[in-house]
């Protein structure tokens, strides 16, 4: 079926060069969808009234302190709609409240994600796109009308179950591409994420209420569902492997239209059989059981880390406690302006690991950046008082978690065969829940202003593991994409690393005679 790719010519046609984009734009609501509780969950900035003088002043306390010395019917917040606290009054509300929203969202994104590469194995790609994309757009619109804090905490559980769209979107990005642009397309879309986080500090400027924003992304996640339903078309790969012969003889006509090539006749394409796969094959092929165990950990591992030095090492202790240390005025201005430099960071870190990919493979860029990691990691747990470590460390981590992030899910859809890669880059964004799911429980716990040694120290450990099991991954630079079983990639041998040892190994000491050249050696 690679062949059948490599018919659509050598470069993009618009109508191919549209759809990829077009997919791409998914990752910006979904990257505001995640972090939107960061910005909208935060202690505001309130001021104490004074009866006497007639005028609110500003306290420049902690939240603790504010809730000590007045009750709720003596202060202002200054932007009263912004939050969610300021909207819900929670300032003096128990700490683990505030984090229940981002812990309900991951709770709701990890089945979503399994849910999504189900029904795109079984349904078709575009099928799944377009329930869980028009679900979003529901929930999202609910999430604006909603006045209470029990409906705000159920719409979040509820945008959760709605994500798994973003797993359709990458499935269809790689099945469309030539081995030679996978990894460009897949960097496309994550920048297309970090794009989101961009957006999300550009509306927390521009606007006083989150309901605002939301409006926002709401518009934008209805344009690309028009989008989509006119301009974007189902898998041919999957068309084939479930031989729908109508639809897939569709296809091959437009895109030989579309990229004035010709292309196979139906008939003349192999198509493998439509044997019956299920979520624990992952875990019991022989060829994917030990690649999905590491690629699980490493995505778990990634995201936790870019959401927890998001939220926690600069956000907090910089917009909350210190921001007029780093020149603003308020809290909420240095929040924005952190995730809009949170952005940038994501984006380079992408283009990076792109960059990388691109000139060592894949298996090299991910133990060059687990190692970035694991020194940054080390060094918190060694200075966990030096203000200038804390920050260069986590500028260090939030580039280049996005780009493990980014290869984990690369990874998936390129060692696992058609019949399940939507659910393996289902399983691996499902991971990535489950990262989220522990940093929102450490923030649960209260983890949530200074770094800990010991937490930190734990996760330079379980760096260290993760980057001694990513040794283990195949290279899946420039390799065709698996149909079946026996075209899997199957894990490498730390000798591996060592190609001239392999070489040494694989040269016999004795040419046969029938081999040699005649004219060229020389009898003794």
């Amino acid at each position: 079926m690679e062949d059948v790719i490599k018919s659509t010519g050598q470069r993009f046609g618009v109508h191919e060069a549209f759809t990829l984009l077009a997919l791409a734009l998914a990752a910006i609501p979904t990257s505001f969808v995640i972090f939107l509780e960061i910005i909208t969950v935060e202690d505001p900035e309130v001021c104490i009234w004074d009866a006497s003088h007639d005028q609110c002043t500003i306290y420049d306390g902690t939240p603790e302190n504010v809730c000590m010395l007045a009750d709720a019917r003596s202060w202002r917040y200054n932007y009263p709609l912004k939050t969610v606290i300021s909207t819900y009054n929670l300032l003096c509300q128990e700490y683990w409240e505030m984090c229940l929203p981002q812990l309900l969202f991951y709770l709701g994104m990890l089945p979503s994600c399994l849910l999504a590469g189900y029904m795109a194995d079984q349904f078709g790609r575009k099928t799944a796109l377009m329930i869980f994309l028009f679900l979003e757009c529901l929930f999202l619109s609910l999430l604006i009308a909603v006045r209470g804090f029990i409906g705000f905490l159920i719409l979040r559980y509820f945008t959760g179950l709605s994500i798994g769209y973003f797993v359709n979107c990458e499935t269809l990005i790689i099945e469309g591409l030539k081995a030679r642009y996978r990894s460009t397309f897949m960097a496309v879309i994550w920048c297309s994420f970090s794009v989101g986080t961009l957006t999300l500090g550009v509306l927390g400027v521009v606007f006083d209420r989150y309901i605002d924003m939301v409006a926002c992304i709401v518009i934008f996640s209805l344009i690309l569902l028009f989008v989509y339903l006119l301009g974007i078309d189902e898998s041919l790969r999957w068309l084939l492997i479930k031989q729908k012969k109508d639809r897939a003889e569709y296809m091959l006509s437009k895109l030989a239209y579309h990229n004035n090539v010709e292309m196979p006749k139906y008939e003349d394409i192999p198509k493998p059989e439509d044997e019956s796969y299920g979520i624990i094959d992952f875990f019991t092929l022989p060829n994917a059981r030990m690649i999905t165990f590491i690629l699980l950990q490493l995505s778990i591992l990634s995201f936790y880390l870019l959401v927890d030095y998001t939220r926690i090492t600069i956000d907090m202790i910089m917009c909350d406690q210190n921001y007029d240390k780093y020149g603003f005025k308020d809290s909420e201005s240095a929040r924005s302006v952190n995730f809009l430099l949170t952005g940038l960071i994501s984006a380079a870190g992408v283009v990076l690991t792109a960059v990388l990919c691109a000139v060592m493979g894949r298996r090299p860029t991910v133990v060059l950046l687990l190692w970035a990691s694991l020194v940054a990691l080390v060094l918190v747990s060694s200075f966990p008082a030096k203000r200038p470590i804390i920050d260069i460390t986590s500028y260090i981590i939030r580039l280049v978690a996005p780009g493990l992030v980014y290869l984990s899910s690369l990874y998936s859809l390129e060692v696992h065969i058609t019949p399940l890669r939507a659910r393996a880059v289902g399983l691996s964004v499902a991971g990535a829940a489950l990262g989220g799911i522990l940093s929102a429980g450490k923030a649960f716990l209260g983890h949530n202003h200074e770094p800990s040694v010991y937490i930190t120290a734990v996760e330079a450990v379980l760096v260290l593991y993760v980057l001694v099991l990513c040794i283990k991954l195949p290279e899946t630079k420039a390799r065709a994409l698996p149909d079946k079983i026996e075209d899997m990639p199957v894990t490498m041998a730390l000798t591996d690393w060592c190609t001239c040892r392999n070489n040494e190994e694989t040269t016999p000491l004795l040419k046969d005679k029938d081999t040699c050249e005649t004219g060229t050696s020389k009898e003794t």
